[in-house]
């Protein structure tokens, strides 16, 4: 098979979760091209876009969680959102890619892609297999626009939510969201991790992040954490957020107690070292941390998507969540130091997380597209 993979540089999540599944579509023998669905355009697009989604997350969360609920008021099965049209030039864009490129099957994880495809359907063109995959426990605005063949989400207790939402559970596939497979093999012991990362065996770590961009009151988190646990070890991992590094240099910079990490490719070594998990309740970055079985505390979430993601773990006994800065960091130590509350929570994530949901897509591919051909793929 040969799959074209769309994501968007707007926030890590999308791309995190299309190269997870190329990494399984390469394994499993096929080959898989990965592209930023604004770029087909070209590269300053993509980039205008992308940094401006970013910095209003990143800088401007409130008013991000505002066009977010006036999205929600929008979003109906009745008529096509202002992205449907908002994306027709990109739209064209791949039409003529396609044209020029053929594939067997098309895996977007951003709903622009995933717009795009429709718009092309709607106005007749050949496409290959569609699938578009979810990056967060909710149904998002506009997704009533949709015409794929296939749509993933992240779990069957969400089947509700989209069929509400006008979507046909024919096409709803309850797979989960696609990791990267080093969150589930590479299962070293907490023990081993921290000893290859330079951090103590015989004292807590606690792991800050903020998702790939580095978001959130990071500074101001640390800060009260290394006041509530001072014998403690605190890993912050500042992600893209080169600013945000700066000035926790500048502030901790000397301090022994405090690992400052900006971007990264060992999340799952650092998620193994440590004794609790504090982040932003990201799609992508929950997600990595439910298939690493790891004692999970979620911080503020940006407005919108992240807030029902924090709804969702906290409602399935998947994490602890709570309002304030000093609440968080309180849930976080008294985990730490439980037991019994740490297996309870290990043990839910273990029942509802879903380690190979990239090789199902693939899976789920190959065999559509054996029942159309009448064969083997």
């Amino acid at each position: 098979m040969k799959i074209l993979i769309l994501s968007c540089n707007t926030g890590g999540g999308h791309n995190t979760a299309a190269r997870a599944v190329r990494e399984a579509a390469e394994a499993a023998g096929h080959e898989a091209v990965l592209e930023d669905y604004l770029a087909l355009t070209n590269r300053l697009t993509s980039d205008v876009i992308s940094n401006s989604y970013i910095g209003m997350a990143r800088y401007s969360p409130h008013f991000f969680g505002m066009i977010y609920g006036a999205s929600m008021k929008l979003s109906s099965a009745k008529r096509y959102s202002p992205l449907y049209y908002l994306n027709i030039p990109f739209a064209r864009r791949l039409g003529t890619y396609l044209e020029q490129n053929p594939f067997d099957a098309i895996v977007a994880t951003h709903l622009f892609a995933m717009e795009a495809v429709t718009y092309l359907r709607n106005k007749g063109q050949a496409l290959p297999l569609s699938v578009g995959v979810a990056t967060d426990y909710t149904c998002q605005p506009f997704w009533e626009d949709l015409d794929l063949d296939e749509i993933i989400i992240p779990h069957a207790d969400l089947m509700s939510e989209y069929v509400g939402r006008g979507l046909d559970p024919k096409r709803l596939k309850p797979l989960g969201i696609p990791v990267s497979r080093r969150f589930s093999d590479e299962a070293a012991s907490r023990d081993q991790a921290r000893a290859e990362l330079g951090l103590p065996g015989d004292k807590p770590v606690f792991l800050v992040m903020g998702g790939s961009m580095g978001s959130g009151h990071i500074l101001t988190f640390t800060a009260h954490l290394r006041q509530a646990v001072p014998d403690g070890r605190v890993v912050v991992i500042c992600g893209s957020n080169a600013r945000l590094l700066d000035a926790m240099r500048e502030r901790f910079g000397n301090d022994p107690g405090v690992m400052l990490i900006g971007f990264t490719d060992r999340v799952s070594d650092y998620m193994a070292a440590c004794d609790v998990l504090y982040t932003k309740p990201g799609g992508l970055t929950s997600t990595e941390a439910l298939v690493r079985n790891v004692p999970l505390i979620h911080t503020a979430p940006i407005p919108g998507c992240e807030t029902a993601n924090s709804k969702f773990f906290e409602e399935h006994g998947l994490s602890y969540a709570a309002p304030t800065i000093d609440q968080q960091i309180a849930y976080g130590c008294a985990l730490a130091s439980d037991a019994v509350r740490q297996r309870a929570m290990m043990a839910n994530q273990a029942s509802n997380a879903r380690p190979d949901a990239a090789e199902r897509i693939i899976d789920l591919i190959r065999a559509d597209l054996e029942a159309r051909a009448g064969g083997p793929a």
